[in-house]
């Protein structure tokens, strides 16, 4: 049987990760994992080829710069793609356009791409929004959907995730975030939540079967909760506070524009995941089962 081969970008970070696992879980005989990584050399992506010897090859390289990557292997060897941006100092666009370029040149037959919601399946196809990370999403998804219709030689998924659940793990970021939702977000305001599981492995899932999933863009979320909500989950599930810096420090934040745009944006429009019907395609993990099942609380 023919390799089924699929490179993975980001591949030792919380989304790339995530579809790495998802897509060894499904414990096919024939799967070759190509870990995209800049640095091959870091004990994370070292620990990972070694666990998975036989089916993940570590591959280094930056997305931005796609030719030396493909290049390394065959021509038409590689099947699917996954692609995941992220803000920094190269513009997303940069990151993603030109290696779909060149995966679809080198014969990739489909790509996935993670992207962002922006207000419900159909909206999000026309609302780029004004905060810079969402419209650089936006502008890699009309890319990817209009290359693919002029050249016809390969399909895509799009799955657009709203916040992380991850971002409530232990660590120095979650109390910052539980302030900035505090401060920015009215009581009643609910905000949408996915954990990066979920997207590894409905992302695995279009990797491996293309045909159910090609031409699709898709919200995904797991569950919708207030911080008063959230706050009452924490304290029933794992018997600890939500941890929440000092408010003045938050407001203090709310000057840094981009932040300033994407919770008025949480505020007055929001995400819009149908979760009762995604979850009848995949059960998604909610705060609760997030906590219990895949967080890094004890």
């Amino acid at each position: 049987m023919a390799a089924h081969t699929v490179l993975v970008v980001g591949a030792t970070g919380q989304q790339g990760g995530a579809v790495v696992q998802a897509l060894l879980d499904q414990k096919r005989a024939n799967l070759r994992i190509l870990a995209l990584t800049r640095n091959p050399d870091s004990p994370k992506a070292k620990a990972l080829a070694k666990a998975h010897k036989d089916v993940i090859e570590l591959v280094r390289g930056d997305a931005s710069e796609p030719e030396p990557i493909l290049s390394s292997q065959p021509k038409g060897s590689i099947d699917g793609l996954f692609i995941v941006t992220s803000p920094g100092k190269v513009d997303e666009e940069k990151q993603a356009i030109p290696l779909i370029d060149a995966a679809v040149a080198h014969g990739v037959s489909h790509i996935v791409f993670s992207s962002v919601e922006r207000g419900g399946d159909e909206k999000s196809w026309t609302n780029p929004t004004d905060i810079k990370h969402f419209y650089q999403k936006h502008n890699i998804e009309l890319y990817l959907r209009d290359k693919a219709q002029k050249d016809g030689s390969f399909t895509w998924t799009i799955f657009r995730p709203v916040a992380f659940l991850d971002n409530m793990n232990p660590g120095k970021f979650v109390p910052v975030f539980a302030a900035l939702w505090y401060v920015t977000l009215s009581p009643g305001t609910k905000l949408q939540f996915v954990s990066t599981h979920d997207i590894g492995v409905l992302s695995a899932k279009a990797l491996i079967d293309p045909s159910k999933w090609a031409g699709k863009a898709i919200g995904l979320a797991g569950d919708s909760l207030t911080l008063t909500e959230a706050k009452a989950i924490y304290k029933q599930t794992i018997g600890k506070d939500l941890p929440q810096h000092w408010s003045l420090f938050a407001w203090l934040l709310t000057w840094v524009p981009e932040l300033n745009k994407m919770f008025t944006f949480f505020e007055k429009e929001g995400y819009g995941v149908d979760i009762e019907a995604l979850n009848k395609i995949h059960p998604m993990q909610n705060l609760e089962t997030w906590l219990k099942e895949s967080s890094k609380w004890k």
